[in-house]
């Protein structure tokens, strides 16, 4: 779900100054904010590029404002209406945050107990969380870095520091994203990895069994492979099995979908929120599109390109089964496919 995106008022000069004196701020800061943005740039060219950094926040005038005064350049600001919306949000966002800022305001202090809920939530708890705090409440700081808070910003701002905390952040969850990937991706193919496969699997049962939702899976093989590497050598059949993943993965319109390289020449798709009936088509997208490839193949079974062969299951995971119940009849269905002639979705 893509999450709404506002375009609050621009503060004014006398507005900035309830949130910091003027003379804590370097001159470069003072600059900024004091100057208007272009407005012969549509305001939402000017903060949305789609490559940047993402922030989100409950929609506040004042915070969201601050923002787009010192960030506008750098990153997209994504809002949402009420503290409750933010966990759907981060969870199921087609473009997660890289950071989410959180007021934290007595009596009620719900952005500590969203903190908490964020960083149990296998989906979000990569997600680093920032707390505003009042500054003559140490006691709400030091609860803030308790309940998993990242870093937190002390109210009223000083712009400079402020910038500098978000900076840091954003830059530290880019870092780590940067080597999760490579953790998680296959080297051959650029896809997702077998341990990314088994992670992303884990979590995606457990939130089926929270949102009660189906979830299927596709396990792929490419076929004749062996025949495929014994004849054209090793270095082709590397070559053909980037092709086949790419294909496949351009067939993958949904976010959420997972494509991953299981091992040799065989592959797995994740599919939350599918049925079976879902599944087999999605199998034969992928099916057609390794077929439109056309790598030509001299087969034992007389075919004369590259094709592969799909098997589908889907389920309601509930908490008397386990995901490698699914994997395993996903598995046995593709020894069908094998066994009914190659190139079929079974």
């Amino acid at each position: 779900m893509k999450l709404a995106k506002h375009n609050p008022p621009w503060i004014n000069s006398e507005a900035q100054l309830t949130h910091a004196p003027q003379q804590d701020m370097p001159a470069q800061v003072q600059f900024r904010l004091l100057q208007k943005p272009d407005a012969s740039v549509p305001v939402r060219e000017r903060f949305l590029a789609p490559d940047n950094p993402r922030i989100l926040i409950v929609d506040s005038e004042s915070i969201t404002s601050l923002l787009l005064r010192i960030m506008a350049q750098d990153c997209e600001i994504q809002t949402v209406r009420s503290v409750a919306q933010v966990l759907n949000s981060a969870r199921h966002s087609e473009q997660k945050p890289d950071l989410i800022l959180l007021d934290v305001r007595a009596p009620t202090r719900e952005g500590l107990e969203l903190c908490r809920q964020l960083n149990a939530d296998e989906t979000t708890q990569s997600i680093p969380v920032m707390l505003i705090v009042d500054r003559d409440n140490a006691e709400g700081e030091a609860m803030a870095l308790k309940s998993g808070a990242a870093d937190c910003i002390t109210r009223p701002f000083r712009l400079d520091v402020f910038e500098a905390r978000i900076r840091n952040q954003i830059r530290l969850k880019l870092r780590n994203d940067l080597l999760e990937r490579h953790a998680n991706q296959d080297s051959l193919t650029d896809i997702a990895n077998r341990r990314c496969f088994e992670l992303a699997l884990n979590a995606e049962w457990r939130r089926a069994i929270r949102d009660n939702q189906r979830l299927s899976m596709l396990m792929v093989d490419v076929d004749c492979f062996k025949q495929f590497n014994d004849l054209y050598g090793h270095r082709e059949g590397d070559h053909c099995l980037r092709r086949v993943a790419k294909a496949m993965a351009q067939a993958l319109s949904r976010p959420g979908d997972l494509l991953a390289r299981y091992g040799g020449e065989e592959f797995a798709v994740i599919l939350p929120e599918t049925d079976l009936r879902g599944a087999r088509w999605i199998g034969e997208r992928l099916r057609n599109a390794v077929t439109e490839l056309r790598i030509p193949q001299q087969r034992p079974d007389g075919d004369r390109q590259v094709t592969i062969s799909v098997g589908c299951a889907s389920v309601r995971p509930n908490a008397k089964l386990t995901c490698y119940s699914l994997l395993q009849h996903a598995d046995d269905r593709l020894y069908l496919a094998k066994h009914s002639g190659r190139n079929c979705v079974r």
